[in-house]
């Protein structure tokens, strides 16, 4: 029996252990909370949760950028009544998110919450979430992990390009599918790196396939989903990466990743007039930075394209991450996923904004990476 399993939608995990089969939801007026997830192992046990509630009431009129909720006190109970406090561990490496509805009704705060290992015997814990609209406290019977996973097998297989390694860690074959553990190690710079994606954009469902897994006896597939795993720095990217099956007489096979993203700190933001068109210097390269007023389906906004006449050494500038409108930090939007040179968006409340600030581009790289794996 291998030490290791994948358990789909999860990740690699150890064998020992228990987990939640079918999602949990509890309900209480216009509130409810649904667990995702809850997986046990030697050294922690992970939960996902989503607690849904008003947008309005007793927060304003306005949705909270940041809700108190994405932080309330998390334990688990034992049947014998011994509480798991939870760890620093969680809420980071894709910990949080919180959205809000169409129409501004509700909102839902989705997190990750690690705590300290449980009995691996154990078919029953209680989750208890101390918040609003009050505490929940909600049961979960768990199922031994082994029995609702495949076993997989340890890998260590590597490949670098302009100083970002990518390493095939565990691999899982099935009837139906080829699971791949896949991380990355960004060799140390003047100015931190920060991981955003492996291919030329985050997947959605539905997406084309953006990598391919080729085996020695010639057949070759492109990837079917994606999820991320955590990570122990929110600098690196660490996924799982799911193929439909080789051919069962293959014996070794190659992954292969086209493109990453990642986004560089330069420490030398520049600022520029709205509207304005010039060349300038975004930390290491060179582009053309196009400013104008724009209206979108939030408002105004200021709109900013960088044009990198093509790239050099593998390299292109797809937009800034981190953009100042009149001195106040602001997201960035588009309306699809943005190649190299086309616009992004920041919200420009005023409509009359003098001047936008960019820091940080996001950067396209070229390898290929080529992961070779036994099958």
């Amino acid at each position: 029996m291998s030490d290791l399993v994948f358990v789909p939608a999860v990740g690699f995990r150890p064998s020992t252990g228990a987990k939640l089969v079918t999602p949990v939801t509890a309900e209480r007026g216009q509130w409810s909370v649904t667990i995702d997830r809850f997986v046990s192992g030697p050294e922690k046990s992970e939960l996902v949760y989503a607690l849904t509630g008003p947008a309005v009431g007793p927060f304003g009129p306005e949705p909270p950028h940041v809700t108190p909720w994405r932080r309330d006190p998390v334990v688990l109970r034992m049947p014998d009544g011994r509480v798991v406090e939870s760890t620093p561990e969680g809420d980071r490496g894709g910990g949080h998110t919180h959205s809000v509805s169409p129409g501004l009704k509700q909102q839902t705060v989705r997190r990750l919450v690690t705590f300290g290992p449980i009995p691996p015997e154990s078919a029953r814990v209680e989750v208890v979430i101390d918040g609003e609209p009050g505490e929940w406290a909600i049961p979960l019977e768990l199922t031994r992990t082994e029995e609702a996973a495949l076993a997989a097998q340890r890998l260590d297989s590597s490949d670098a390009h302009h100083g970002v390694v990518i390493s095939a860690r565990a691999i899982a074959i099935g009837d139906s599918m080829t699971a791949i553990d896949v991380s990355t190690a960004l060799d140390p710079t003047p100015q931190p790196r920060f991981m955003r994606s492996f291919g030329a954009k985050e997947r959605r469902p539905g997406d084309e396939s953006a990598f391919v897994l080729s085996d020695d006896v010639g057949d070759e597939v492109g990837e079917y989903a994606l999820f991320w795993d955590t990570v122990t720095s929110g600098r690196e990217l660490h996924q799982v990466i799911v193929f439909p099956a080789l051919s069962p007489n293959a014996k070794r096979a190659v992954l292969t990743i086209p493109d990453i993203r990642l986004a560089e700190v330069t420490g030398a933001p520049v600022t520029l007039p709205v509207p304005s068109e010039s060349d300038i210097e975004l930390g290491r390269e060179r582009v053309h930075a196009r400013v104008t007023r724009a209206t979108n389906f939030r408002g105004s906004a200021v709109r900013v394209e960088l044009d990198d006449r093509g790239g050099h050494d593998g390299r292109r500038v797809v937009y800034a991450e981190s953009v100042r409108v009149d001195g106040t930090l602001r997201g960035v939007g588009w309306r699809k996923h943005p190649e190299p040179g086309d616009p992004v968006d920041s919200e420009d409340p005023s409509g009359a904004a003098r001047e936008v600030t960019l820091e940080c581009p996001v950067v396209q790289l070229h390898g290929p990476w080529r992961l070779e794996l036994p099958l």
